[in-house]
């Protein structure tokens, strides 16, 4: 009986999946230049790419700062 429910939870699930993905290509795109930069700088590693964005006072997308896992995450929505 739940199934008209079932379905618009669905449908709300895909939009948000699509909304959250354009937003993470939009704020890749949007650090791909700091951190090309970064790079001819010397970075090297992620963590060194981490702590050149918290240097430079670059919050997250939610606002926290950077960790190397984090921006392997951004590089691979740059690709």
């Amino acid at each position: 009986m739940r199934t008209g429910i079932d379905q618009f939870a669905a449908k709300g699930r895909e939009i948000s999946a699509r909304v959250r993905r354009e937003r993470a290509k939009q704020h890749a795109a949007e650090l791909a230049p700091v951190i090309a930069e970064l790079r001819a700088g010397g970075a090297t590693t992620l963590q060194a790419i981490a702590t050149g964005l918290n240097k430079r006072g670059i919050p997250t997308a939610r606002g926290g700062t950077w960790s190397a896992v984090q921006v392997s995450r951004v590089i691979a929505w740059m690709a």
